[in-house]
């Protein structure tokens, strides 16, 4: 069969399925619902005063509409998908998020959190004053000695830890790294004699707790 052949084929089945849409989609009694969806509805194709309920006023019926309240968001996506006005409820309270005080459910108003540049919609997300518990548990010496590893522990009960770090005297700073969980490990090199040394535990909403130890390096 030629291309051309095909082609005509095509063409002409393409007709006939936008001849039957276009024959289908007739609105006798022009209530902007088209008689097909009527017929199946039972409701009577001929008479503006019986036809089915569409919530949005698209022309499709609640029964075949896929966005039933016509907020841009699919009915099995939507929470409700009978109101235009809510679509998401990110504590799954009930409470649509733009009618909820506390959208995410984490204790939080959604004000306070805006307020303190956290995410209302994120129950992890809180706002953070409080700083992180710092304990230094010791110094171990590096095979060089003039190398100390400063170790310890630094939590934070609200938006977690960000970074630890040691400062000299000199001003030169040191950062660390957590092991594992909250222990973390700071190496830093040695000044001969006394050293101050201030350890620094930052969290992620920018408070700062520190603590102050010396050693004393002889070469």
């Amino acid at each position: 069969m030629s291309k051309w052949a095909l082609f005509l084929i095509s063409f002409g089945v393409l007709g006939l399925i936008s001849s039957y849409t276009q024959a289908t989609d007739v609105d006798s009694d022009g209530d902007g619902i088209f008689d097909r969806y009527e017929r199946l509805l039972k409701t009577d194709p001929h008479s503006p005063t019986s036809k089915p309920a569409d919530l949005d006023g698209d022309g499709i019926p609640n029964e075949f509409d896929l966005d039933t309240d016509g907020d841009g968001v699919n009915n099995w996506q939507d929470p409700f998908p009978l109101d235009a006005q809510q679509s998401a409820d990110a504590d799954g309270d009930g409470v649509g998020d733009t009618l909820d005080d506390d959208s995410d459910g984490d204790g939080f108003s959604n004000a306070q959190e805006k307020a303190a540049g956290t995410n209302p919609f994120n129950k992890k997300s809180i706002p953070d004053k409080s700083a992180p518990a710092l304990h230094v548990l010791e110094m171990a010496e590096h095979s060089s000695q003039k190398i100390v590893h400063v170790r310890g522990m630094a939590f934070d009960d609200g938006m977690g830890m960000k970074k630890i770090q040691v400062v000299n005297e000199d001003g030169d700073i040191f950062l660390g790294f957590f092991e594992y969980t909250s222990h973390f490990n700071v190496k830093v090199r040695l000044n001969r004699g006394d050293n101050e040394l201030q350890v620094a535990a930052f969290d992620k909403a920018g408070n700062v707790s520190r603590q102050f130890v010396s050693v004393n390096y002889q070469p």
